[in-house]
């Protein structure tokens, strides 16, 4: 039920949307559109510069918010960049909505190339969104408490006093810095913590967002004619009805905002003439810096690749979030609308006139109905390119190109065949972008995507609706052809447009489900096969089942994951062949996305990095592993402890012997025993997930080296093994109470030297937690904070020790990342983590850590 009202949440904002058409439909309805046309040439043109320079420094006063939050995580940062990516994911989140998501996912997208982590970012995402609302609070206050906007009388404010409203808010900004001046110490909630800014920090905050709300108002105030309203009293609705429409959650806030504004400025203006201004401020506050954004972000592409080349390489910029996807599909969305409003909308006289003369009535008539048909289509592949489908890229290519056309012909449109080139244009450099080879209709549209199709259809409905409310309707209309029959025209198009919309929809619900590649409990022989094909031991940790599986369509490849609260935690990356890995990958996030779950994928290499960076996601180094080059090695290329330890314990009789898989079971008996006892001694629990259990069932598929000592068993390993004799590994490392910690020397080096023998090619050492930061390009505050617990966290959990002890070995080290979303669900994914690799901290970073010596003796045991 509570997953059910969390995926109807987002069309609470259809709501919204509805009741603010029928609400402008009402104020309206005794004019007609010319009269709101007109009112546009009547604004000043100095009227519009003010306000577009006023625009222009509310968004620089707007990025202060992230100079604010990159001082407040303890960072510096250049001021050009700073500007940058605040005013890219203002301009964003202002336009699209959802400001924590859109403009934190863009501001990720830029700081990530600087540098900072998911953490960072989200740290910083969220200082500046509660320094939106401290602003508010401190304009909002003052203005209500001694400037109060005096509505109609017919309006009912759903509040005891606007002035008692002002009262509560400007205590809360008091309060709040009453705190950053008191209260110095971390407060934590749950998985959640939060520090005060210093006083001076919380002052700036005050003052700056202030400052910029007050800015945001002036770009409208400005643009109304002198009426009387004094700029304090118009404030305050300005932030009243700012609320409404963030509250909403439409896009922008659109036809919310502008239905406040009606409500109160008809006091004083003309109903044309109020939507004719709001037309132009949405004009200059919002579309204008979108547009700009847009071109902001491609050049911060360009640098990033740019310097990512120069710094590592092509690998390095492989890693750099592409955002062309993202921004193709709001554009390819914002062509559709633009058709579909200009198929609601009536006809330019002259043109139409001129147009006669040269293009058939019956062309005119067809270019019209199926301009608006493209329209819709392009709202729906929109949806498509933004999950980089390569069919709905040609498809819309082709779209686009007959939507030039036809908007040449239906109306000689040139301001819109001109966008929608760009458009072409833009997309068609692009190409390499979308390669997926995905259906259409592969994945279900997110209810959000949903919510702006609908609103945009609904926009059209009412859009025509007031354009033609004088025109009698009559059946006749829709089989009328004339020059300028406008009316008749948007009658057939939207009914062609909506039609088409349903049935899209339809076939998506009435689609077969896909087939469930989950695979069932306890039944693992499909994965064996891809095991066997796989050069990564860890895929044979599919084999505890533990983990469901999510199969590629050939049934060649999967990943192993668990699920955990809201989080499917993935280990490691996809298995199987490496052609296959995209697709899972985005099969497995699509999967998560109709779950309404976060993708996690723990563990992973460096390999696919570029891919789940496609999706959105964050990576962070968690460690290091090491692997052995057993072409290489020779017991001359190991520490002489090692070395000398083996040899002893071979002096004394000890013995290495390798049971076949199909041997094993008589064994089984005096193992458990072993395992049970070595974990009493330790007091630890078995792990799972990320590490070997002892399950006889999962051990029956792996040889079992065998330590004897007088022909008793005394110490065991399982070897992991991976296929094309890549590499191998130990995985349980068990032993008898009293038996010698040097032992674990002695059953790895036996292993290396027999694998060599073999023909492998490495040893898998596993992981050593929170190493290696340093050589790491991408290194960030996350990694300086696991600087600090790899430094003064080895009392706690002996990391360097551990680093040291596979040190010995000399293996070749490579990256490991916890790969996730980035935002503010970034701390219950760690917390989701957290239990599902049971262990806490240790066993979170560390791999197989636990079943090495973590304090290495340095004398020979007495008891041997």
């Amino acid at each position: 039920m509570k997953k059910a009202l969390k995926k109807l949440t987002p069309f609470i904002s259809i709501i919204f949307f509805g009741f603010a058409l029928w609400f402008l439909d009402q104020e309206l309805q005794q004019y007609e559109l010319a009269e709101i046309t007109a009112q546009l040439s009547d604004i000043p043109n100095h009227y519009i510069l003010i306000s577009l320079l006023l625009s222009f420094l509310s968004y620089v006063i707007l990025t202060g918010y992230d100079a604010l939050g990159v001082r407040y995580i303890g960072e510096e940062l250049e001021p050009g960049k700073i500007i940058r990516a605040g005013f890219v994911g203002y301009a964003f989140s202002h336009n699209i909505g959802l400001a924590l998501i859109t403009g934190g996912s863009i501001r990720y997208r830029i700081y990530s190339a600087w540098g900072f982590s998911g953490l960072q970012v989200t740290q910083i995402v969220g200082f500046s969104a509660f320094t939106l609302w401290i602003g508010f609070c401190a304009v909002g206050g003052l203005a209500l408490l001694f400037a109060t906007p005096v509505f109609p009388d017919d309006v009912i404010v759903p509040f005891i006093s606007l002035q008692v409203l002002g009262a509560v808010l400007l205590m809360m900004v008091v309060g709040y810095i009453g705190a950053s001046a008191l209260i110095k110490k971390e407060l934590s909630f749950r998985d959640w913590s939060f520090k005060f800014p210093s006083l001076t920090l919380s002052i700036k905050q005050v003052a700056i967002a202030s400052v910029d709300w007050l800015m945001a108002a002036a770009v409208l105030y400005v643009l109304l004619p002198e009426v009387g309203v004094s700029f304090f009293s118009f404030v305050g609705i300005f932030l009243l009805a700012q609320i409404a429409g963030l509250f909403s959650q439409v896009p922008g806030g659109l036809g919310v905002f502008e239905s406040v504004m009606l409500l109160y400025l008809s006091n004083f203006m003309v109903g044309p003439q109020i939507l004719g201004i709001l037309l132009v401020y949405r004009l200059i506050y919002y579309i204008l810096p979108l547009l700009a954004a847009i071109v902001v972000l491609g050049y911060q592409e360009y640098q990033v690749n740019r310097q990512a080349v120069q710094k590592m390489g092509k690998k390095a910029a492989d890693w750099v979030p592409g955002v062309v996807p993202q921004v193709m599909s709001f554009s390819v969305f914002l062509g559709g609308t633009i058709l579909l409003f200009s198929g609601a909308l009536p006809s330019d006289v002259p043109r139409m006139q001129w147009l006669q003369h040269i293009i058939p009535l019956p062309v005119i008539e067809m270019s019209h109905f199926f301009a608006s048909l493209v329209g819709a289509a392009l709202l729906v592949l929109a949806g498509a390119l933004q999950r980089r489908v390569d069919a709905a890229y040609h498809m819309t290519v082709a779209l686009l190109v007959f939507g030039i056309l036809f908007s040449l012909l239906k109306g000689g449109d040139y301001e819109e065949a001109s966008v929608l080139s760009v458009m072409l244009v833009s997309l068609i450099s692009c190409r390499k972008e979308f390669y997926r080879k995905a259906s259409l209709f592969s994945s279900q549209y997110s209810s959000r995507w949903l919510t702006m199709i609908l609103i945009v259809f609904a926009s059209v409905v009412w859009l025509g609706t007031f354009s033609y409310q004088h025109v009698e309707y009559q059946r006749d209309l829709w089989w009328e052809f004339s020059l300028m029959g406008d009316a008749p025209r948007y009658l057939r198009a939207t009914v062609a447009a909506l039609g088409f919309a349903v049935i899209i929809g339809l076939i998506k619900l009435l689609r077969p489900d896909s087939p469930d590649n989950f695979v069932a409990e306890n039944d693992l022989d499909r994965a064996k096969s891809v095991i066997a094909n796989s050069d990564n031991v860890i895929s044979n940790l599919a084999l505890l089942g533990d983990k469901e599986l999510l199969f590629s369509a050939s049934g060649n490849s999967f990943i192993m994951f668990r699920r955990e609260s809201r989080s499917w935690i993935a280990l490691g990356d996809p298995v199987g062949p490496s052609n296959e890995a995209e697709e899972l990958i985005w099969e497995f996030q699509e999967r998560c996305y109709d779950a309404d779950v976060k993708p996690v994928f723990y563990q992973t290499g460096d390999e696919y990095l570029s891919y789940y960076m496609d999706l959105g996601l964050t990576f962070f180094k968690i460690g290091e592993e090491g692997r052995v080059n057993l072409e290489k090695f020779s017991e001359s290329s190991v520490a002489s402890d090692l070395v000398s330890n083996s040899k002893f314990l071979k002096e004394r009789g000890y013995q290495w012997e390798l049971i076949p898989p199909q041997d094993t079971v008589p064994y089984m008996s005096t193992l458990r025993r072993i395992s049970e006892s070595n974990l009493k001694d330790q007091n630890r629990k078995e792990p799972g997930f990320s590490l070997g259990t002892f399950n006889e069932r999962y051990l029956h598929n792996f040889p079992i080296a065998l330590i004897k000592r007088n022909e008793k068993i005394v110490a065991f390993s399982n070897i992991l093994q991976s296929g094309n004799r890549e590499e191998l590994s130990t995985d349980l490392l068990r032993y008898r109470s009293k038996i010698p910690h040097s032992i674990i020397d002695f059953m790895i080096l036996e292993t290396i030297k027999w694998g060599a023998e073999e023909g492998y090619s490495y040893f898998n050492l596993g992981m050593a937690p929170l190493s290696g930061r340093d050589e790491d390009y991408f290194s960030s505050r996350w990694q300086k904070m696991a600087d600090f617990i790899y430094r003064y966290g080895e009392n706690f959990y002996g990391l360097q020790t551990v680093r040291a002890y596979k040190e010995q070995y000399h293996p070749d080290w490579e990256p490991k990342y916890l790969v996730c979303p980035a935002g503010l669900a970034l701390p219950g994914i760690l917390s989701n983590l957290k239990d599902i690799v049971s262990g806490g901290l240790k066993s979170l970073v560390s791999g197989k850590i636990e079943s090495y010596p973590l304090k290495k003796k340095r004398k020979q045991e007495k008891d041997i």
